[in-house]
């Protein structure tokens, strides 16, 4: 084994963010002889918060770094000829009437170029020529999945390929505020593989880009495996959220079905995990809304203790209501301890929530109404039932989301890419 994985990320190991890695690197670490991570977005006072493995070499490029590489004004574009070479002819049509989208490419070109010109500087000291093979990964269908084909293309190497993951933000153009992807057809074109989170993503990119369905796959991420909990202990209907605060998640909404129940007689728990700018607003609401059931909101947590509090507390609902998803790793932890969910019908999210089985799905613009009827509806099953969802729930995570067969089987596929 004489393989070597060049990882772009954003920001993991440093600081906060991409902790869904956490659970990858392992396996990462048993099929490549060396694994070069390379952070491409770090503040400048940056700390490694995250270990890993002994034959991971970490590096990184400051964010200020790049940033006094992009123009000054994104707004002052590259005429169509700069562009020649990246985009088709379909692109070069969509663009040209938008000055908003001529910008964009403009600056995702600048700061995709930046970038691989800082890995290019620190990939030449590793001296890559000793592998057998070089994997270029990039762990999202964005910019730095054009700086692993740059990066491919510049080093003169007997075997190397380049890859990235796609998750959500990076597959869907509609989500997008233009409604536009730079470099969508590039990218498919010039890389090797793209491995999507989720089914759905992978339909949606075949569907757009048939000419390059032999290049989609579907890469399910997942999560370890720390037991389950029993929740036969008598306790107060237990209902958690996981999630940093911001308008896509609508944790307001959340709150308001939550609200309707006040009269229903239940007896209610609320814990949700995350913090962000609008926990002031949601706690506030809480205080004044939701005084006839328990509720907390303990903050951000790291998904070690999240993991513990899961083994040690009764939870018998997790509920997400984002307005879009990829598919959500923080289901799959909660899938592994047998907490079914209640949780919007968006992106893959119905490949691990499956109605009446593993959980409830309900539209994406649903009425706050209608949630609750659903938590009520979960609140009154009884035990028989309760534990036929919990069941289920284990089951499809042991096959289709446990972290280690998913990494391993990821890990062993990119290895033996030509």
């Amino acid at each position: 084994m004489n393989d070597c994985l060049v990882m772009l990320t954003k920001v993991f190991p440093f600081d906060k963010g991409e902790e869904f890695i956490e659970d990858e690197i392992l396996m990462l670490s048993e099929n490549f002889k060396k694994v070069i991570i390379i952070a491409t977005s770090t503040a400048d006072s940056a700390v490694q918060t995250r270990t890993t493995p002994e034959n991971f070499e970490i590096l990184r490029i400051k964010a200020s770094k790049i940033k006094r590489s992009l123009p000054i004004n994104a707004i002052k574009l590259f005429p169509f000829s700069n562009y020649n070479g990246y985009i088709s002819e379909k692109e070069r049509i969509e663009i040209k009437g938008s000055l908003k989208k001529r910008a964009y490419l403009t600056y995702f070109i600048s700061k995709s170029n930046a970038v691989f010109e800082e890995a290019k500087d620190i990939l030449n000291q590793c001296n890559l020529s000793q592998y057998n093979k070089v994997i270029f990964y990039s762990y999202w269908f964005y910019d730095t999945a054009l700086v692993a084909i740059k990066l491919k293309d510049y080093f003169k190497l007997n075997k190397k390929a380049a890859i990235s993951r796609a998750h959500g933000y990076d597959i869907y153009t509609y989500r997008n505020s233009m409604n536009y992807l730079p470099l969508r057809e590039y990218l498919l074109k010039n890389i090797d593989k793209v491995y999507t989170c989720s089914k759905n993503g992978m339909d949606y990119l075949k569907n757009l880009y048939n000419g390059y369905n032999n290049k989609i796959e579907v890469g399910y991420l997942g999560s370890k495996d720390h037991g389950i909990k029993s929740v036969d202990e008598e306790h107060v209907f237990h209902i958690v959220s996981c999630c940093h605060i911001s308008p896509v998640k609508r944790m307001d909404l959340l709150a308001k079905a939550l609200a309707t129940l006040k009269d229903s007689g239940l007896k209610l728990r609320w814990t949700h995990f995350g913090a962000g700018d609008g926990l002031g607003d949601l706690k506030a609401y809480a205080s004044e809304n939701l005084g006839f059931m328990e509720v907390s909101f303990p903050g951000g947590i790291k998904n070690i203790d999240l993991m513990k509090y899961y083994q040690k507390e009764p939870v018998d609902l997790f509920i997400n209501t984002s307005s879009s998803e990829g598919l959500p790793v923080s289901i799959m932890e909660a899938c592994s301890f047998g907490i079914p969910t209640i949780a919007t019908n968006v992106g893959g999210t119905s490949e691990i929530v499956r109605d009446m089985n593993t959980g409830i799905l309900i539209d994406a613009d649903f009425k706050v109404e209608e949630l609750g009827k659903k938590i009520k509806y979960m609140v009154l099953l009884n035990n028989e039932e309760r534990q036929a969802f919990r069941e289920r729930c284990r089951n499809l995570w042991v096959e289709s989301f446990c972290a280690e067969r998913n990494f391993a089987r990821f890990a062993q596929q990119i290895k033996e890419i030509k």
